[in-house]
C-alpha cells in the first residue's frame, strides 16, 4: 500500500509538473531532481540491506513535496530570466542567486525540526527523521547541483522555447531583407 501511495504521489506530481512546464519533456526531465532523494535514500537502504517500514516509506512522499517546491521555484527564475534574453548559462546563475538562499534555509529548518523526533524512544519515529533529514538534504543537492547541471546540458533545451532564444546576426539580417 505504501509503495502503491508513494507512486500515486510521483504520478500525480509528474502530471501537474508537465502542465505547469508546458511541455512533456520538460515535465519529465523536471522530475529527475525530484526523484533523486527517493533514489539515492532507498537505494542505499537496499544497498547496506536497511528493511523499509511505515516510518521510513512515508518519508519518500513528504521529500518529494519538498523537493518539487524547490525544484519549481528555481525553474520558474530560470525561465524568467531567459525569456528577459539571458543565455541558459546565465539563467541557471541568476535563478541560484535567488533561489539558493531560501532551499537551503528550506532544508535547515525543515531538517533540524525534524531532527527533535531523533531523540524519540520509538525507534520508527527516529528513523523517520534521520531518514527525513537526509532525504531534505539530497533534496538541496539534486536542486541546487543536479537541476542546475540539467538545465546547461542538452536537456535544458525542453525549458527553452524557440521563440525566446535571441536571434543571431544572421537570422537578424535576413528578416529585415
Amino acid at each position: 500500500d505504501l509503495m502503491y501511495s508513494y507512486t500515486t504521489a510521483l504520478v500525480l506530481v509528474g502530471v501537474v509538473m508537465v502542465l505547469v512546464q508546458r511541455s512533456l519533456g520538460a515535465g519529465l526531465v523536471a522530475m529527475i531532481p525530484n526523484t533523486f532523494p527517493t533514489c539515492i535514500m532507498f537505494g542505499t537502504m537496499g544497498w547496506l540491506k536497511i528493511p523499509v517500514d511505515i516510518g521510513s516509506m512515508m518519508t519518500a512522499s513528504v521529500a518529494l513535496g519538498i523537493a518539487v517546491d524547490g525544484t519549481l521555484h528555481y525553474l520558474n527564475w530560470f525561465r524568467r530570466s531567459v525569456r528577459d534574453g539571458h543565455s541558459k548559462e546565465e539563467a541557471v546563475r541568476n535563478a541560484f542567486r535567488h533561489c539558493a538562499r531560501p532551499i537551503v534555509q528550506t532544508t535547515i529548518i525543515c531538517g533540524l525540526g525534524l531532527l527533535v523526533y531523533s531523540f524519540s524512544g520509538f525507534i520508527p519515529t527516529r528513523r523517520f527523521a534521520w531518514m527525513m533529514f537526509t532525504l531534505l538534504v539530497v533534496a538541496c543537492v539534486g536542486d541546487l547541483i543536479l537541476l542546475p547541471a540539467l538545465l546547461i546540458g542538452p536537456l535544458g533545451k525542453l525549458f527553452v522555447p524557440a521563440r525566446w532564444l535571441p536571434r543571431s546576426a544572421d537570422q537578424s539580417a535576413s528578416l529585415t531583407e
